[in-house]
C-alpha cells in the first residue's frame, strides 16, 4: 500500500480575549445556587425540590484536569441572573460569529504556512455547533478568505475535527485538492448549561485551523 500523500503543513489558533478560571465560574455558580436555594426553601423543606450543591474548583479540576476556559463573553456566564455569554445579532448578510473566529483561525494557519487563498481548493468546517443553518459556515469562511473551489460543513459533535481532518487528507490522497483547509470554530459556551453542576465547566470557546496540502518531498 502506497503511504499517504497528505501532510499537515501549518495549524492556526484564536483564542478570545476573555477567559474564566474555576474559581471565578465557582463563585457565580455557588451564588446562583445560595439564591435558588432561597427562592425555593418551602418546596425544598416539604421535599418538592432537592436542595442545589455547592461546587469547589477543587472537584472540577479532579473531575476534568480543567483549570481556566476561554470564552467569547465573561460578563454574561458569570452573571447568576443570566448565566449565558452575550452575543451579537448580526443579520444574514454578515458574517456569522462562527465564521468570523474561523476565519481568524485560518488566517493564521495560512500566514504559518507562506499560503495564500490562491493556493487552497477547498474548505472544510468541522464543528460541534454550527451557528447558522445556511448558507454552510464554511462558504462563509470560504467567501471572507477568497478561496475559490469548493466548501461544506462537517457535524460529528465532540469528532467533528478528526472527522474533517481525515475528510481532508483523503480529498488529497484521491487527488480532488492539492490543499484544503479545515477549520474547527467552536462556540461552546453558547450551548452549555452553566447551571448545571456535573457539567458546567467542561467547555469553552476556540477556533483552530489545519492546512493539509499532498506531500513534497522536496519540502516536507
Amino acid at each position: 500500500m502506497a503511504a499517504p500523500s497528505a501532510v499537515i503543513t501549518a495549524t492556526g489558533l484564536f483564542t478570545p480575549s476573555h477567559s474564566i478560571s474555576n474559581e471565578e465560574l465557582v463563585q457565580s455558580f455557588n451564588a446562583w445556587v445560595d439564591e435558588y436555594n432561597a427562592d425555593h426553601a418551602a418546596a425544598i423543606e416539604r421535599g418538592e425540590l432537592v436542595a442545589k450543591a455547592h461546587s469547589s474548583a477543587e472537584f472540577i479540576e479532579k473531575a476534568s484536569g480543567i483549570k481556566s476556559r476561554f470564552v467569547m463573553d465573561k460578563e454574561g456566564v458569570l452573571d447568576i441572573e443570566r448565566m449565558a455569554p452575550r452575543l451579537p445579532r448580526r443579520p444574514n448578510e454578515d458574517l456569522a460569529l462562527l465564521a468570523e473566529i474561523g476565519v481568524a483561525a485560518a488566517e493564521d494557519a495560512l500566514a504559518r504556512a507562506g499560503r495564500t487563498a490562491a493556493d487552497v481548493d477547498a474548505v472544510i468546517v468541522a464543528a460541534s455547533n454550527m451557528q447558522r443553518a445556511y448558507p454552510a459556515v464554511a462558504i462563509e469562511v470560504q467567501n471572507a478568505l477568497g478561496i475559490q473551489g469548493f466548501a461544506f460543513d462537517m457535524n460529528v459533535a465532540c469528532s467533528s475535527a478528526t472527522f474533517g481532518l481525515h475528510t481532508a487528507a483523503s480529498l488529497i490522497d484521491a487527488g480532488q485538492a492539492r490543499a484544503v483547509l479545515m477549520v474547527n470554530p467552536e462556540i461552546c459556551s453558547a450551548h452549555l448549561d452553566f447551571r448545571d453542576r456535573d457539567s458546567h465547566f467542561i467547555f469553552g470557546d476556540v477556533a483552530t485551523a489545519v492546512l493539509v496540502e499532498r506531500e513534497d518531498p522536496g519540502t516536507s
